[in-house]
């Protein structure tokens, strides 16, 4: 009973919160929207999942529409743009199958019986077609051409090698209509085009601990890759407008800072035990320590190993029987207490240890530098996301009178899979964009009201508060989602 009351009390601060937040009154020095001389009657957004909408694992119509290329549509149509209907591929809710289990992907929140650890993951939910809804209808394509998994060689991609599994949905081809992002944004023709491709060039590498692939894209193939896409680009589509995005940094993602400080916090209240992990390379004997004392020279426990922090000190070859291994790896006993022994190690798929994240961080750092000189030579603007993401994971957002943090769930930025956006993760990125081409274009279009965005169903947002907080989520739900990166 006093946990319900003080469930009900958190609610009550939270909505209040919400209310005052959503009230703010806009400043009054806010130019009155235009587009100055800039004429914009066809705007194509190229990306991936983040441009997608995908969020939580998943692409559902309710998360899709607040995908930012849709909200910085929406605020072009406001400040006079003659865009019309800026199509999307809508999958209607629940969304998009798992091909494995055949339901639906996107993760929810299953159980907060424990608040401490709650459960999240697929709900089992019949899911809806394989195709978007309006596939059949729309004879054209689609405005927004964010494929989730897709990398940056996916630009180009005629065939579906690197189209991350949603390309004959997206990007189609029956009917003569194109069949890859590039040839489909030729076919819009149009005045601008945000291009944030490249994440999944290290994203991959990171989120299956430097496993799956074994190494980020190369720097020589991405910076070719970047300057074939914006020169063909350009050529192609005269005199367009070109807006593109640098990659954040994966240390300032949930998915990689959620599950270590919390094992850390568990091997210090246990008498500052010493958790065992596998470095790059090793599938046996572990020779990585960490009692996690020194957070920057830990390593980061990827999200992928929730189901697995609460076993630590037991018994348990859990980690390879969930991963169908055919047998246990040489040197490896599952009956000495899992993370504790070097014979039964933290696995190396779970983790970046610091080598890993070197490697990732030299790529990010690579690439921007190739992406900031290439979009000299090209013309193209360019929105800092790597600066923009550093920042708030270092100091969080202030929006509407409430604070904003790249906190797993109770940040309100990220979705439940710690790598998308919320909608108001997604609002966040639109007003970068936006503030970028009303710097360069001599724009008047407003910012999106983040706070008019929904916000993480309640009772999520603040009843998981506190570092205690462990989420639980099955092995199997992430079949779908590290697949996107494995192409």
């Amino acid at each position: 009973m006093n946990a319900l009351k003080k469930l009900f009390a958190i609610l009550a601060l939270f909505s209040l919160a919400a209310l005052i937040g959503c009230t703010d009154s806009a400043p009054s020095d806010l130019p009155t929207p235009g587009m100055g001389s800039v004429t914009i009657n066809k705007y194509v957004a190229v990306g991936n999942s983040l441009a997608a909408g995908y969020q939580s694992s998943g692409l559902y119509k309710s998360a899709q529409i607040y995908s930012y290329p849709n909200l910085i549509a929406g605020q072009l149509k406001l400040a006079g743009a003659n865009l019309g209907t800026f199509e999307q591929p809508y999958w209607p809710d629940p969304g998009n199958p798992d091909l494995k289990t055949g339901k639906a992907a996107r993760y929810v929140i299953i159980s907060l019986a424990d608040p401490n650890n709650p459960v999240i993951g697929p709900k089992g939910e019949t899911p809806t077609a394989a195709a978007p809804e309006n596939a059949a209808t729309l004879a054209r394509p689609y405005d927004n051409l964010g494929l989730p998994g897709a990398p940056l060689a996916g630009f180009m991609d005629t065939v579906g090698t690197y189209q991350g599994g949603f390309g004959a949905a997206i990007i189609r081809g029956a009917g003569g209509l194109p069949k890859s992002q590039f040839r489909a944004l030729k076919a819009l023709q149009p005045q601008l085009v945000t291009f944030w491709l490249g994440n999944n060039d290290v994203l991959g590498y990171a989120t299956t601990g430097g496993t799956s692939p074994s190494a980020p894209t190369p720097l020589a193939t991405f910076s070719f890759l970047f300057n074939q896409a914006l020169d063909t680009l350009r050529k192609s589509v005269p005199n367009v407008k070109i807006i593109v995005g640098t990659i954040p940094n994966v240390t300032s993602i949930p998915f990689f800072t959620t599950i270590g400080p919390k094992v850390g916090a568990k091997l210090a209240a246990s008498g500052g035990l010493t958790l065992y992990y596998q470095k790059k390379g090793e599938s046996g004997v572990a020779t990585g320590t960490t009692k996690f004392s020194a957070p920057a020279s830990d390593p980061l426990i990827c999200l992928t190993g929730s189901p697995y922090a609460g076993l630590i000190g037991t018994a348990t070859g859990k980690f390879y029987k969930d991963n169908a291994f055919p047998a246990l790896p040489a040197g490896i006993d599952t009956t000495k207490p899992f993370g504790l022994h070097p014979q039964n190690p933290w696995p190396n798929a779970l983790t970046l240890d610091s080598a890993e994240i070197a490697t990732a961080a030299k790529a990010v750092s690579d690439f921007n530098g190739s992406i900031a000189s290439i979009a000299a030579t090209q013309g193209a603007s360019v929105v800092d996301f790597n600066a923009i993401f550093t920042d708030i994971n270092a100091n969080g957002k202030l929006i509407g009178g409430v604070k904003y943090t790249s906190a797993y769930i109770t940040g309100g930025l990220f979705s439940l899979d710690g790598v998308h956006p919320t909608n108001r993760g997604a609002g966040v990125l639109a007003n970068e964009i936006i503030k970028v081409m009303n710097a360069k274009y001599g724009t008047s279009v407003q910012a999106v009201d983040v706070t008019s965005l929904p916000a993480l169903a309640l009772p999520l947002g603040k009843y998981m508060a506190g570092d205690n907080v462990m989420p639980k989520i099955a092995p199997q739900s992430w079949d779908s989602f590290l697949k996107l990166w494995q192409n």
